[in-house]
């Protein structure tokens, strides 16, 4: 089964929730403009960034159905579907097919873990099957999985046991694997960047397409990277790049992951805070991490579009 490839950026989003921790999905219709206007090309729902693993199944449900809509030809939305639990996972990719997704995402389970790439196909092949016109992608994140398996094995077998296999998304840091999984079998399969740090070197390994949190807010200055890697400048690219490390950098001083919601609400989407355990940013390290942004010219140099609309 073919299935278009994805080129640009995709956004890992999100959940929403109220001061009570409760999703709030009236926030979903303006989110979804917000990106437009950031010009992303789709939306990564429920992964890492959306705390999937901090859903309930009924959560997980109601965003599926919520962003459903919004899946266009030109707006691409994968649901992260599985966590620990294979039937779980089947039953939300059946609902992703109902609700008109693009596709899929699977990571490996990270309680007991698969031993083998087979073992780990024995997990995906019945949850794919579920949602048998759906791009299926392998979310390949072994830092919080602690599933270090070989890629390339992956890429050779998903084929042959899942037709919807569409690729992977990439967030590891071994680029010599990156690259043999784009150029296996004549670039055969979607191979996305994960590291939105570490775009330009996905870039100058020949990635085409990359999904991350920072892309919810800061798309231009990845758009930035991109063109001055297009034309060559490679100069301008790394000036560009070491922006976005500067601002991510200080996410480690601010609760790591609670950064970038905060980020987000900064720039007017408010999506609450992240579930425990999780630090919650109080309203003052909210006004200093602001106020280090502000030195940085984060504002200027990235959602400037945005800030003036």
């Amino acid at each position: 089964m073919k299935f278009e490839k994805i080129t640009g950026l995709i956004a890992a989003t999100f959940s929403p929730f109220d001061q009570n921790d409760e999703l709030k999905l009236d926030v979903v219709p303006a989110y979804f403009d917000f990106l437009i206007k950031q010009q992303v090309k789709g939306a990564f729902i429920c992964g890492t960034t959306g705390e999937g693993s901090a859903l309930t199944f009924e959560e997980k449900k109601a965003l599926i159905e919520i962003w459903g809509p919004y899946n266009k030809r030109d707006f691409k939305i994968i649901s992260m579907v599985s966590g620990t639990s294979q039937k779980e996972a089947i039953s939300l990719a059946k609902i992703s097919a109902e609700s008109g997704l693009y596709g899929i995402s699977m990571n490996a389970p990270y309680y007991f873990k698969p031993s083998s790439v087979d073992g780990l196909l024995d997990f995906m092949a019945p949850i794919a099957e579920a949602a048998p016109g759906l791009a299926v992608y392998f979310y390949h994140i072994p830092l919080l999985t602690n599933a270090y398996l070989p890629m390339l094995e992956l890429l050779e077998k998903a084929g042959k046991r899942i037709p919807n296999f569409a690729g992977i998304k990439y967030t590891h840091n071994d680029l010599m694997d990156f690259n043999n999984c784009l150029r296996f079998e004549g670039a055969k399969y979607d191979i996305l960047w994960g590291w939105d740090e570490t775009f330009l070197a996905g870039l100058s390994m020949g990635a085409k397409g990359a999904v991350g949190s920072t892309y919810n807010f800061a798309a231009p200055l990845y758009h930035k990277v991109l063109a001055a890697f297009e034309k060559g400048d490679m100069e301008t690219a790394l000036l560009y790049q070491q922006k976005s490390i500067d601002f991510i950098s200080l996410y480690g001083k601010f609760g790591g992951a609670a950064a970038g919601k905060a980020i987000l609400q900064m720039c007017g989407v408010d999506c609450g805070d992240f579930r425990s355990p999780v630090k919650k940013l109080s309203d003052g390290e909210k006004k200093a991490f602001s106020n280090l942004l502000q030195d940085q010219n984060f504002f200027e140099n990235t959602i400037e579009n945005q800030m003036n609309t």
